[in-house]
């Protein structure tokens, strides 16, 4: 437990068990989901929720980034700070405002339907106690307004408690046909689709640079997408067709490889519509890129495996 000891995970309130070494630190361990959490933090931390307006106006985000495994990558040798939970909340993808938390509950009311037209019920104590935590509200109260818009939105049936004359918990939901539609497109598309938008040269030098980009993709779980594979219809050009296959990706891989000029293109729209995008290009090759995307953190590799390896690593940590 280091040298100070803390019976309460700070982030959740679950029991922290602790670790015993000689660190002037706080330090224990939390179990969420059957996983153990390490925690490493300042002696000063138990604080943190008085003190700090920071940690205090964002505890809810880290409790459901801990109880979603978003947490930090080596959690066995990062000793968390004020400045760490800054970078983390910079890092990580968590709804942040009313459209993406309408999303957010949308998508995870719809995990519960096994059939169209369902009503689904929850279990007792999980709406009220549990699921608003998990999906970054603040409080039950905020998770009802979500589904009252849900429901003035004609996305959702809700049958609600009555307390006194007004709405009070959610007591059951089935999702409708124009949810069901909303689903199809919110899921095809931008933020929560799973495609992956390549960008990179076609020379023929590129093939297994190529088939490395689209096995780290398809080994994360995502769909690659790279035009000169699309069928283009007749009355569309290359340009309308890449245009509309980046806006329904969630991120997008650019490989500077030869730097095609498709590249800067195709990688700078991606970022000019908030997208995520992972900057590649092989060792030998740098050195001539443009001086515009130079400063720009760039995966370097040597070989196509390294490149794989590298690129499965990034996915991972920066767009799951």
């Amino acid at each position: 437990m280091g040298l100070h000891q803390q019976k309460q995970c700070i982030f959740t309130g679950l029991v922290a068990r602790p670790i015993i070494d000689d660190r002037d630190a706080i330090e224990y361990y939390v179990e969420i989901n059957n996983k153990r959490h390490h925690i490493i933090l300042s002696s000063y931390a138990h604080q943190w929720p008085i003190d700090e307006e920071f940690f205090k106006s964002n505890k809810d985000i880290f409790y459901a980034l801990l109880h979603n495994d978003n947490w930090f990558e080596n959690e066995e040798s990062t000793y968390i700070t004020i400045d760490d939970l800054k970078e983390l909340l910079k890092s990580k993808s968590f709804p942040k405002n009313p459209e993406e938390k309408l999303e957010s509950l949308f998508l995870n009311l719809i995990t519960y339907q096994k059939e169209d037209g369902q009503w689904i019920t929850f279990e007792t104590g999980y709406y009220d106690n549990l699921l608003w935590k998990l999906l970054y509200f603040k409080s039950v109260k905020e998770l009802n307004y979500y589904v009252e818009a849900l429901a003035n939105r004609g996305l959702v049936d809700a049958k609600f408690n009555q307390t006194k004359g007004r709405p009070g918990l959610l007591d059951s939901y089935r999702i409708t046909i124009d949810g069901l539609e909303y689903y199809l497109k919110i899921t095809t598309e931008g933020e929560n689709s799973n495609k992956c938008f390549i960008a990179m040269s076609f020379k023929p030098e590129t093939k297994e640079i190529r088939q490395a980009i689209k096995e780290a993709i398809e080994e994360t779980d995502f769909d690659p997408i790279l035009i000169d594979e699309q069928n283009i219809e007749s009355d569309k050009t290359i340009n309308d067709e890449i245009i509309a296959n980046l806006k329904k990706c969630k991120f997008c891989i650019a490989d500077f490889t030869f730097h095609s000029n498709g590249v800067y293109f195709e990688s700078g729209f991606a970022l000019g519509q908030g997208k995520k995008v992972i900057y590649t290009c092989r060792q030998d090759e740098f050195s001539n890129a443009h001086f515009d995307i130079r400063p720009l953190q760039h995966i370097i590799y040597d070989t196509p495996d390294d490149l794989k390896q590298k690129l499965k690593s990034k996915i991972e940590a920066w767009i799951k």
